[in-house]
């Protein structure tokens, strides 16, 4: 299978960002990873989020197509278009390794010399005009998750142990600058010869010499001005895959919080159910025991263990208490035993919480982040602006040295010249002075930018080695506690399946009574089989009777005429009898062997019984359930049964070939016929109630199951819950009668003051009524003006007396037609009041609570 794996390995660094492009299988990474780490040492972290990678999740292309934009992400010289995000991702494979090489290819031509990086700067462009400009860098750890973006991480296992050895400190180079002491040969020729011969051109070449020397001074610095920005850049990428392995580390760490917090709660809620449950059980044996020895068992019980040589009188007999006291002994010390290991689980959580402070973490970890960041953007800008100047101080240096061999040449070609050569010499001289000592300046702070980096990065490793062993550390006690957890979960299920034994004491009781409702049941059925099997045979004996009657009737009547030849050629059996019908039914054995209970109902709080059979009637006032319906059977009167029996048996007893039986002298055949038919209807009827009695104990059964409660109980419930309908009916007609004795009691007291009124009113003279208005006093027949003021809480116009220190006399407007500007009437009634809560009804006018108040109703005279 064809791959590819691009490896970006740190010096003394152990944690590795592999970005495959047709990887697919597992194997395959981990077999081309062995070269890095033993296979065997590996751990694998795809993601976000950041888990053990699958074969299934590495085919996919969707995944690869993640992992491919990863790597374009995490290469700072590819600037990602905003616009083109979804061609980013289904980049083609050819294409995505010739950026990788030209990249590569332009990273590696910053080292050269000026001219070389500019042709090979131009022939990169010139091959590939997608590629940015390696002078376009995008800053670090700059993109989230939004892009769909994944990395696979390589961990070493022995680097998180506790023995692996602490990183070596990083040291990047160049730290020192060796500059060089001698000039490089010189580019002029002296009559022939590179050596000058006369003391002119020795002069002459003594500046040329200088500025060579100086030119190759400021080579030197300018490159390592570019080794130095090479290498912190690479020093800055390389944590910045530290920053992320981390985050992954992180990640995937959480994921086993989440699941031990996840398990924990589950497990937790599942033991306290269960350890509640136990503990009710384990208390509460003793007065479960207690109450067995309550119940009686019932008399056929008794005389079916006497029979069996055993002496049982409570349900508790039937207990083997000091086995069952024994097991719960033992079920006890395993409670003990699971309560105080779930204890230990419990306070090794709570260790493991407390050991890791995950928020102080996280921003540890993020001021981290931030100072990686910090570095390359400090890189970025002040690398580069030195970097850049001392590649244009180079170029100074360069220029000044090309103008200083044009004027040796001149000069040497033309003596005439010298003077003025000498002249420009110097001033080209004086005027570089400052160059070189600014280069070293600059070196100087290129150093110490590099060797902030270095530190950066040994702090980091460091860093990182205490926080991967603290997560590896981490992992491990989550794991432990995981398996505990596990086990705990086994041993609870298995404490559990021992529990089972104990409740069965528990449901005894319940159980009782359904063991009886059972057996009720079975003795039903077998009387309903034995009865309508009786009903059929009853039927057909009554049948072949009425046969060997109307074969009688034929045989002495019409047969008397027929010829010998119809009994004997024709018809052989015309005089013989019916056949004799007699079936083998199987016979019910397990009827012998169930005991008979009767009509008593199982009561579990003594041994009395507490309910008839399903064919009683209930309570006084006729209450019939339908489980309770009258199903009595026809009464049968006792000779007329035993005839039925007995003709029923000699009629089984025939022979097919006895004598006719001439038996219907003195009763006519319409008479035999009825007769039988009524025995056969009453069997009938005894064997339809037999069957409606076994159906009625299906259903008795089933509701005692269901709801654990005999049929009797919901008897009892709706004989309760009609006797208090039935007083609170009663009650509320009370208070409906004290109700109407109050109304009327007022409505006295009301009619009363009416009189009252009416008696003033007939005391004056209407035509001899004041026409004074009051003002200081007002009493039932002054006359009062009312103005408006305001509305009162219903929202109407309230109406105040004019008055004289009079206050909070009020209209009442009941019988005020639509709002006046003023009421003028006479009083005909006067209600004294007292204000209560504002808002309310007993204060609509907004009175201070507790004034004094009256409403006057009057008789309008406007």
């Amino acid at each position: 299978m064809s791959f590819k794996v691009i490896l970006k390995k740190p010096s003394s660094y152990n944690w590795i960002l592999v970005s495959p492009v047709r990887v697919r299988v597992i194997k395959n990474i981990q077999r081309h990873l062995a070269a890095v780490i033993p296979k065997e040492d590996q751990i694998l972290l795809l993601g976000p989020p950041y888990k053990v990678p699958k074969d299934h999740s590495i085919r996919c292309n969707d995944t690869l197509a993640a992992l491919r934009v990863g790597d374009l992400e995490d290469d700072p010289t590819y600037l990602q278009s905003n616009t083109n995000t979804s061609l980013n991702i289904n980049v083609n494979t050819d294409a995505y390794t010739t950026h990788s090489k030209n990249n590569d290819a332009n990273i590696q031509n910053t080292a050269l010399n000026p001219d070389e990086r500019t042709t090979n700067s131009n022939k990169s462009q010139s091959t590939t005009s997608t590629i940015p400009s390696t002078n376009q860098r995008k800053l670090i750890l700059g993109t989230t998750e939004k892009t769909g973006s994944r990395r696979l991480f390589l961990f070493s296992k022995q680097a998180l142990s506790d023995s692996a050895p602490d990183p070596l400190p990083c040291a990047l180079s160049p730290l020192d600058i060796h500059l060089p002491t001698a000039p490089d040969p010189s580019p002029i020729t002296y009559n022939n010869s590179t050596e000058p011969s006369s003391p002119l051109h020795q002069a002459l070449s003594i500046y040329e010499r200088r500025f060579m020397l100086h030119l190759c001074q400021g080579r030197a610095y300018a490159d390592a001005a570019d080794l130095r920005l090479d290498s912190c850049r690479n020093c800055i990428l390389e944590q910045a895959v530290m920053v992320r392995a981390l985050r992954a580390a992180v990640s995937n760490l959480s994921d086993h919080w989440n699941n031990a917090t996840r398990t924990r709660a589950d497990f937790t809620t599942f033991y306290m159910e269960k350890s509640d449950a136990h503990v009710k059980t384990l208390n509460g044996l003793e007065g479960v025991l207690d109450d067995l020895s309550k119940i009686s068992l019932h008399k056929e019980l008794k005389a079916i263990a006497r029979m069996n040589g055993r002496v049982m009188e409570t349900l508790l007999d039937t207990v083997p208490v000091e086995r069952e006291k024994k097991w719960a002994a033992q079920c006890s010390t395993s409670y003990s035993r699971l309560q105080s290991l779930y204890e230990e689980l419990m306070l090794e959580y709570e260790n493991l919480i407390s050991s890791s402070n995950r928020g102080e973490e996280a921003r540890s970890d993020l001021e981290a982040e931030d100072l990686v960041k910090g570095l390359d953007k400090e890189v970025e800008e002040i690398m580069v602006g030195l970097r850049d100047k001392q590649s244009e101080r180079l170029d100074q240096l360069t220029n000044d040295h090309m103008e200083v061999v044009s004027v040796v040449l001149n000069a040497v070609q033309d003596e005439t010249r010298v003077q003025a050569a000498f002249t420009r010499l110097e001033s080209t001289s004086k005027a570089s002075t400052n160059v070189l000592p600014s280069m070293e300046a600059d070196d100087v702070k290129l150093k110490n930018v590099m060797v902030k980096v270095a530190d950066a990065k040994t702090a980091a490793m460091k860093r990182m080695n205490v926080r991967l062993r603290q997560i590896s550390q981490a992992q491990l006690k989550i794991q432990r506690l995981l398996k505990g957890v596990s086990g705990l979960r086994a041993a609870l299920v298995q404490q559990c399946e021992d529990m089972i034994h104990i409740e069965h004491l528990f449901e005894l009781a319940a159980v009782y009574r359904n063991f009886i409702s059972e057996i009720k049941r079975r003795r039903t059925y077998g009387d309903a089989v034995t009865a309508i099997s009786n009903a059929m045979f009853e039927r057909l004996a009554a049948m072949r009777n009425d046969e060997v009657k109307s074969r009688e009737r034929f045989l002495r009547g019409s047969g008397r005429h027929l010829m010998p030849s119809f009994y004997e050629m024709f018809v052989p059996t015309l005089a013989t009898q019916p056949p004799l019908f007699t079936p083998q039914l199987p016979a019910m054995v397990e009827m012998d062997s169930l005991p008979d209970f009767g009509d008593e109902d199982a009561s579990m709080s003594s041994g009395t019984p507490v309910q008839k059979n399903v064919s009683t009637a209930v309570g006084e006032g006729n209450v019939d359930s339908s489980l309770t319906e009258s199903l009595i059977p026809t009464e049968v009167d006792e000779a007329e049964a035993t005839s039925s029996m007995s003709r029923l048996s000699v009629c089984k007893n025939d022979a097919p070939d006895s004598p006719l039986i001439v038996s219907a002298e003195g009763q006519s055949a319409d008479d035999v016929i009825m007769n039988s038919q009524n025995e056969v209807m009453k069997v009938e009827q005894e064997a339809e109630n037999k069957t409606l009695a076994y159906e009625n104990a299906i259903l008795r059964h089933q509701v005692e199951e269901l709801s654990g409660k005999s049929p009797q109980a919901y008897i009892d419930k709706a004989n309760e819950d009609d006797r208090a309908v039935k007083q609170g009916k009663e009650e509320k007609t009370v208070s409906l009668q004290q109700d109407l004795s109050t109304t009327k009691k007022e409505l006295g007291q009301t009619q009363t003051e009416l009189i009252k009124a009416h008696a003033a009113l007939s005391k004056l003279d209407s035509s001899k009524l004041s026409d004074k208005i009051s003002h200081s006093s007002f009493q039932v027949g002054d006359v009062a003006l009312f103005m408006p003021t305001g509305k009162n809480a219903g929202g109407k116009k309230a109406y105040l007396a004019f008055h004289t220190n009079c206050p909070h006399r009020y209209l009442s407007t009941d019988n005020i037609e639509k709002s006046p500007d003023y009421v003028l009437g006479s009083i005909i009634f006067q209600d004294e009041l007292v204000a209560g809560a504002v808002g309310t009804d007993k204060n609509p006018h907004g009175l201070r609570v507790g004034t004094k108040f009256w409403i006057l109703t009057v008789e309008v005279m406007n």
